[in-house]
C-alpha cells in the first residue's frame, strides 16, 4: 500500500480517511513489510496520524494504544479485534456519554430521538438526537444551558424574564420569538424561524431575524444569512433533508442519529453532492438506506465502525 504524497497539508477528513485505510489493511491481515514500514513513516510523519489511527483502534478494541508495527498482527489479535473488543467498546462508550453530558440534564436525548417538552414558563423546547439542557429560571431571568446537541424553542412572552440560549461561550436571547441553536462539527448555528433573536459573545453581537441563520465558528459571528430554515429543521417533523449536499456533509448529520463512526473511504465520493431525504425514525437502517439510493458499498466492521467506498 503506498502512501499519499505528502505536498500539501492534509485536512482531518483525509488523515481520518488514511488512517481507516492503513486500519482495515492491517485488520485484513494482508499486509507486506513494505506496508509496514510505510505506515510506520506515516505515523511519524505528523503527530495527527498517529492521533488518528489510535482513535481507530481504540474506537474498535477500547485499548487505545497502536500494535507493534514490527510484526504481523497474530490470528489471535486479528480475532480480538474482528470480534473480542465489543465489550470494552460498549463499556468505553457509555463512559464517554456520561462524561460529555457533565452534570445531570433537565432534558435529554439519546442517539436516534427526540423529544417535545413544556418548560416552566409554558415555553416548548424540541430536543435532537443527542441533545442535552439544563434549566436555570428564577424571578429575573430563564436561562438554557444547551451541553450538547440542538433544540428548537418557541418561546412564551414575558417582558420581565429573558429567555437566553447558552451554548459554550455564545449567547442567544429570545425577542419574541421561535428558534434553534445547536453544535455542529464547524461551530454553532443559530437559525430563526419567527421574530429575531439577538445573538453575542464576549463583545460581539448579531441580530438575527425571521428566516436567517447565523454560525458561531472560531471565536467570531458570521454575518445572518437568509436560509432554508425549514430544510435546516427538518428533523422535527422525523425528516433529514439534504438539497445538493456534499455526501461528506450527509454523512456527518447522519452520524448524529446512530450509533458508531461513519467513514467516508473516497476523496471524490466524500465531495460529490447529494440530493436524499431520510427518515430519522429508522435511524438503525439510514446506511441501508443510503447503499439503495446511492453508488455505494457500505462495509459495517461493527456496529461502532462503518466504511463506505464507492459501488
Amino acid at each position: 500500500m503506498e502512501d499519499a504524497p505528502d505536498g500539501r497539508k492534509h485536512s482531518e477528513d483525509e488523515i481520518s480517511r488514511r488512517a481507516a485505510e492503513w486500519f482495515a489493511l492491517l485488520l485484513d491481515g494482508g499486509e507486506t513489510a513494505s506496508d509496514r514500514q510505510a505506515l510506520r513513516e506515516w505515523l511519524l510523519a505528523d503527530e495527527r496520524h498517529a492521533k488518528a489511527y489510535a482513535d481507530l483502534e481504540r474506537l474498535w478494541s477500547g485499548a487505545g494504544i497502536v500494535h507493534d508495527l514490527g510484526k504481523a498482527p497474530s490470528s489471535s489479535r486479528r480475532t480480538v479485534l474482528k470480534t473480542g473488543g465489543a465489550a470494552v467498546v460498549i463499556a468505553g462508550a457509555v463512559w464517554g456519554g456520561m462524561r460529555l453530558l457533565g452534570p445531570a440534564a433537565t432534558y435529554s436525548t439519546g442517539t436516534g430521538e427526540t423529544a417535545a417538552v413544556t418548560l416552566p414558563d409554558g415555553s416548548t423546547a424540541t430536543l435532537s438526537t443527542r441533545t442535552a439542557l439544563t434549566l436555570d429560571f428564577d424571578a429575573g431571568r430563564r436561562r438554557v444551558v444547551l451541553e450538547k446537541g440542538e433544540a428548537f424553542f418557541e418561546v412564551a412572552p414575558d417582558a420581565s424574564r429573558p429567555f437566553v440560549v447558552e451554548a459554550a461561550d455564545l449567547f442567544s436571547t429570545a425577542l419574541g420569538t421561535a428558534f434553534s441553536v445547536g453544535f455542529q462539527e464547524d461551530g454553532i448555528a443559530v437559525t430563526v424561524t419567527e421574530h429575531a433573536v439577538s445573538v453575542s459573545t464576549g463583545d460581539k453581537f448579531q441580530r438575527v431575524e425571521q428566516g436567517e441563520s447565523l454560525l458561531y465558528r472560531n471565536g467570531r459571528l458570521s454575518i445572518p444569512l437568509k436560509a432554508d430554515v425549514e430544510t435546516q429543521l427538518s428533523w422535527r417533523s422525523g425528516k433529514l433533508v439534504f438539497l445538493s449536499t456534499s455526501f461528506q456533509d450527509v454523512i456527518s448529520s447522519l452520524s448524529r442519529w446512530r450509533t458508531g463512526r461513519i467513514i467516508v473511504m473516497d476523496e471524490r465520493l466524500a465531495r460529490s453532492p447529494v440530493t436524499i431525504i431520510v427518515d430519522v425514525k429508522r435511524s438503525d437502517t439510514i446506511l441501508d438506506t443510503l447503499a439503495l439510493g446511492l453508488p455505494i458499498r457500505v462495509q459495517n466492521l461493527s456496529p461502532w465502525l462503518t466504511f463506505i467506498y464507492p459501488r
